[in-house]
C-alpha cells in the first residue's frame, strides 16, 4: 500500500475499533442498569416472565436462515471489486427477501405462539394472553427492523464508515436506557410498554442509518419487485455454512457444556463454569472491538481479488490480538482474587490454576480466530461449517467424559481439545483459498515477535490521531 492508503486504513481502523469499544461498554452498562431497574419495577418474578417471554420471541431471529448476512458481506465485496451493479442488484434482493420471506415468517411465528397457551405454559401470572401477544409482536416487529438495519448498514460499511454505524448503535442503546429508565422505572410502565419502546428504538436506528447510507451510497435503491429465487439458491450455501457455524459455536460449544455439567454434576458446577467463562468473555469483548472493522476491510479485499492483503491482515490481527489477550490474561490473574469476591459474593472463590484452564481454551480458540472472521467475512464457510460441527460435538464428548472423574476441569480440557481441532480447521480453509502452506501460515500466527511492533503502530495511529484532533 502507498503511505496515503496506509494512513487511510489505520484511520479507519482505529475509529472502527474506537466505535466498537464504545458500543461494547454501552451494552455492558445496559445489561448491568436494566436488571435491578426492570426487577424493582416488575417484581422478580415479574421480571422473569419478561424474560422468558422475550427469550422465546428471540428464536424468531432465525427467520431470515444467515442470508441477511451473507448478503451484507456480498454487497462489501462488490463494492471492493467497483462493481456497484451487482452491489445494488444484491442489496435490492436482499431488501426483496425482508419484505416478502423474513417478515411473513415474523408474523406467522407471532400468530403461531400466540396460538398457544403461553400464559399457563410460561406461568405468566403478570402478563396477559392479549399483553403476550403484544410483546412477541414488537419483539418480532423489532427483529424484523434489525434485519433490514443489518441489509442497509452494508452500504456504509462498503464505504468505510463502519465506525459511524458502530457509533449509532451504541449512541441508541444509550437511549433506550433511557427511556426504559422512564417509561419503567418513573412511570411504572409495564413489560407491554418496554417491549414497544425497545421496538420504537430500533425503528429510530434503521432510519438514522438509512439516512447516512442515502447520503454516502447513492447507488442504493428501494424498489419493490419481486424475490429473486436464483438470487436466493446462489446464496444457500454461505448461508447455510453461516447458521451451522454459529449453531456450533454458540448451541454446542457455549451452551453444551452448562447443560451437560448441569446433568452430570449439577447447578454448582455450571455456576462456577459460567463465572469464568463470562470472565474470559473480556478478551472476546476486545478481540470483536479489533476484528469487526478487519472483517470489513478483508471483504473489501476479497472483491478486488487481494489474497495477499487479506494474508497480511489476518496475520496482524492475529498479532495484535495476541497482545490483547496477554493484558486481559495476566489482569484476570493479578485482579481476579478481589473481584470474585465482590462479583459473587463470596461465592465462588477464585481459582489461578482453574483461571489458567479457561486462559488456555481461549488462546487456542485465538491462534484461528482472526482467520475465522476471514472466513465469514468473504462467506466461504459452507464446507468448513459441517467440519466445525464435527469438532465441537467431540469437544463436548471428550468433556463430557472427562468431567465425571475431573468436574469442571474435565469439561474445560474437552473445550481446549475443541479449540484447538477448530483453529486447525480454520487455518487449513484460509491458507488453501490464500494459496499458502498451512505450516507456513501458523508459524507466521504464532511468531509473536511481531505483535508488540503492530500495536505500537497501532498506538502511534492513536496518538497520531489524537494530536491532529487537538
Amino acid at each position: 500500500m502507498t503511505a496515503g492508503k496506509d494512513r487511510s486504513f489505520f484511520r479507519r481502523i482505529t475509529l472502527g475499533m474506537s466505535g466498537q469499544a464504545f458500543c461494547r461498554i454501552v451494552q455492558a452498562t445496559y445489561t448491568v442498569v436494566l436488571v435491578p431497574l426492570l426487577i424493582r419495577a416488575w417484581g422478580l418474578d415479574g421480571y422473569g416472565q419478561w424474560i422468558a417471554l422475550t427469550a422465546l420471541a428471540s428464536y424468531l431471529g432465525l427467520s431470515n436462515f444467515g442470508l441477511v448476512t451473507t448478503a451484507a458481506n456480498e454487497i462489501v465485496i462488490a463494492h471492493g471489486a467497483g462493481d456497484l451493479e451487482r452491489a445494488r442488484t444484491t442489496f435490492q434482493a436482499a431488501l426483496h427477501l425482508a419484505l416478502f420471506f423474513v417478515l411473513p415468517l415474523i408474523a406467522a411465528a407471532v400468530l403461531i405462539l400466540h396460538s398457544l397457551p403461553l400464559t399457563r405454559g410460561l406461568n405468566l401470572t403478570q402478563i396477559g394472553s392479549m399483553s403476550a401477544l403484544v410483546i412477541l409482536a414488537a419483539c418480532g416487529a423489532g427483529l424484523w427492523l434489525q434485519t433490514l438495519r443489518g441489509i442497509v448498514v452494508a452500504a456504509l460499511y462498503a464505504n468505510g464508515a463502519y465506525a459511524f454505524a458502530y457509533y449509532v448503535q451504541g449512541a441508541l442503546k444509550l437511549i433506550e436506557l433511557g427511556a426504559l429508565a422512564l417509561v419503567v422505572g418513573v412511570r411504572a410502565g409495564s413489560q407491554v410498554s418496554a417491549a414497544v419502546v425497545i421496538a420504537l428504538v430500533n425503528l429510530c436506528e434503521l432510519l438514522v442509518v438509512t439516512a447516512a447510507a442515502r447520503r454516502l451510497a447513492p447507488w442504493i435503491h428501494f424498489r419493490i419487485g419481486a424475490l429473486d429465487r436464483s438470487w436466493l439458491a446462489a446464496h444457500a450455501r454461505p448461508a447455510l455454512g453461516f447458521m451451522l457455524s454459529n449453531f456450533s459455536t454458540g448451541g454446542v460449544m457455549l451452551q453444551g457444556p452448562r447443560v451437560v455439567l448441569s446433568a452430570l454434576v449439577g447447578g454448582q458446577a455450571v455456576a462456577i463454569y459460567s463465572v469464568y467463562s463470562t470472565a474470559m468473555r473480556f478478551v472476546d469483548q476486545l478481540l470483536l472491538s479489533l476484528v469487526l472493522p478487519l472483517e470489513i476491510e478483508m471483504a473489501q479485499c476479497a472483491g478486488r481479488r487481494q489474497e495477499s492483503r487479506i494474508y497480511d491482515l489476518v496475520i496482524k490481527g492475529t498479532h495484535v490480538s495476541w497482545v490483547l489477550f496477554a493484558l486481559v490474561a495476566c489482569g484476570l490473574q493479578v485482579f481476579g482474587p478481589e473481584v470474585f469476591r465482590i462479583w459473587t459474593g463470596h461465592r465462588i472463590e477464585f481459582s489461578h490454576i482453574l483461571m489458567l484452564y479457561f486462559i488456555a481454551m481461549s488462546g487456542a480458540n485465538l491462534v484461528g480466530r482472526v482467520s475465522l472472521h476471514a472466513l465469514i467475512c468473504t462467506n466461504r464457510l459452507f464446507g468448513t461449517s459441517f467440519v466445525l460441527l464435527v469438532t465441537a460435538l467431540l469437544g463436548l464428548g471428550i468433556g463430557a467424559t472427562l468431567t465425571l472423574d475431573f468436574g469442571v476441569r474435565g469439561m474445560i480440557a474437552g473445550g481446549v481439545a475443541s479449540e484447538i481441532a477448530n483453529s486447525v480447521v480454520f487455518i487449513r480453509a484460509t491458507a488453501g483459498w490464500l494459496g499458502k502452506p498451512p505450516m507456513v501460515m501458523l508459524r507466521d500466527l504464532l511468531d509473536v515477535r511481531h505483535s508488540v511492533a503492530q500495536t505500537r503502530r497501532l498506538g502511534l495511529a492513536l496518538t497520531s490521531r489524537r494530536r491532529a484532533g487537538g
